[in-house]
């Protein structure tokens, strides 16, 4: 594959953790949009017998996501920071105390990699006022590590390319005697593609290959 630089944001999504539906875009105007993760903590174990260390431990940081989201909809913001938003009168009625919610959250760019994805990212928003006058919440999104049932995820990195999953045919030669893990076949559960672990043919199940 070739090499990309990933700029211009384009939008910014969330959904329900795990789940396969669209995402909801942020409707309003993203200012100061940051991404950061810090490096590693370290942990020295030390050797009895040993100057340096036996060994070091290493503990990954979460992903974290910033910006400032000015000029929204109303009707969002109970989803995002809790509260209540009344359509008769246009209301929105904030969370009497400090809210959290954790969603599945999408930024997609112009150029290069298609999108950042953090799989499980717990969003809290703080109401403020921009310099340049604008009243907005000041909201920052964590990723936490989430088990998708077959393997731990904390964010992915979209490369956009087009991918084909083409059902292997039952009728081709040696089908029943072949090893669908070594033979790199995939399988899915109506929503997403995953490598098999099957190392023999399972009747009734469908086989997929990718191109």
């Amino acid at each position: 594959m070739a090499k990309k630089t990933t700029l211009k944001t384009a939008t910014l999504g969330y959904r329900a953790v795990g789940s396969s539906g669209d995402y909801t875009k942020v409707m309003g105007v993203l200012k100061g949009l940051t991404l950061t993760q810090d490096t590693p903590d370290a942990t020295e174990i030390e050797a009895e017998f040993y100057d340096t260390p036996f060994d070091i431990s290493y503990d990954g940081n979460p992903p974290v996501m910033s910006f400032s989201l000015v000029n929204f909809d109303l009707a969002e913001l109970p989803a995002l920071f809790g509260g209540t938003y009344d359509s008769a009168t246009d209301t929105y009625d904030a969370a009497p105390n400090a809210h959290t919610s954790e969603w599945e959250w999408k930024l997609e760019f112009q150029k290069g990699n298609k999108a950042f994805i953090i799989n499980k990212g717990v969003t809290l928003g703080v109401i403020g006022k921009e310099a340049d006058g604008a009243l907005a919440f000041n909201v920052t999104v964590t990723g936490l590590t989430h088990n998708d049932g077959e393997n731990d995820r904390v964010y992915q990195i979209a490369g956009g390319t087009e991918v084909t999953f083409t059902a292997v045919s039952t009728s081709s030669a040696g089908y029943n005697a072949k090893n669908p893990k070594t033979e790199g076949w995939y399988e899915t559960d109506g929503a997403n593609y995953r490598l098999t672990w099957d190392t023999e043919v399972v009747t009734d199940k469908t086989y997929y290959t990718k191109s």
